[in-house]
């Protein structure tokens, strides 16, 4: 049902249509961004309720395209491998995308709403089937100047067409420093932040994480490495999860909370 907490939203990133080919550069999507700004929209405009699977197409092999691991696995997004090695096989992305998106449909009659983050319009057809199986649709798009055009009739087909607003960085400031300046202290780990944002989200979306105004430690430690199965917070660190909640997220733990009633075996 619209607008209900089960996982019926499906969300299909075209990479390669996003940052506008390999030519340029292609670490410049900000996956979080748009996957937050996509869920915001389902969730106000009531097309959907929660995202059941998230998928980004590429060229995953190459070097420059690590860049993107952290918000990968901070947003539960499965990179799908596209070889785009010649003009030939510029459109392999999108075939690929529509036949997982079809597959989708099929294997899975709960996924009700899919997100198509492209402005291909190699995708009305894909649109088309979709409502004729009963399903919703909305397109979605960046304003960054590389995302290009989006397709006029693929905007008309879509049951709702998004444009995500990423603000444009301001133009670097050339400053003369008086003297060389001594190395500084680093710059805050990326993948430190967004460990500490999954928190965050945790202690928004879910109630058992709170004891009486304090954090489940234990619930908080389960769904961190479910979350994230390969980094801990000692990773950054922190020798126990209460420090690092405490310490680094600014939050109140109890590490024992009250446990339920205990099950007597049976002799």
């Amino acid at each position: 049902m619209a607008g209900s907490q089960q996982r019926n939203v499906a969300i299909f990133l075209d990479m390669e249509n996003l940052f506008g080919g390999y030519k340029n550069d292609v670490t410049s999507v900000p996956l979080a961004t748009v996957v937050r700004d996509i869920e915001k929209v389902v969730r106000d405009t009531g097309l959907g309720g929660q995202t059941a699977l998230s998928r980004a197409y590429a060229n995953w092999g190459r070097a420059d395209m690590a860049a993107y691991r952290s918000q990968l696995l901070a947003h539960n997004i499965k990179p799908v491998q596209i070889y785009s090695f010649d003009q030939s096989s510029k459109n392999a992305a999108d075939i690929e995308l529509v036949v997982d998106a079809l597959e989708v449909a099929a294997d899975m009659p709960w996924i009700e709403l899919f997100v198509i983050v492209s402005g291909d319009g190699d995708f009305v057809p894909l649109l088309r089937r979709l409502h004729a199986l009963g399903k919703r649709s909305l397109v979605a798009t960046t304003s960054q100047p590389k995302a290009g055009v989006v397709n006029k009739v693929l905007q008309s087909v879509a049951d709702h067409f998004h444009v995500i607003d990423i603000p444009t960085p301001p133009a670097p400031t050339t400053v003369t420093p008086a003297k060389p300046a001594k190395k500084k202290t680093q710059a805050p780990h990326t993948e430190l932040e967004l460990y500490k944002a999954s928190v965050h989200a945790f202690l928004k979306d879910d109630p058992t994480l709170w004891v009486q105004g304090l954090v489940n430690a234990p619930r908080l430690g389960q769904l961190l490495r479910d979350r994230w199965p390969n980094v801990t917070y000692k990773t950054f660190g922190y020798k126990t999860l209460t420090s690092f909640a405490e310490e680094g997220c600014g939050l109140k733990v109890i590490s024992t909370p009250a446990a339920g009633p205990k099950v007597r075996a049976k002799v």
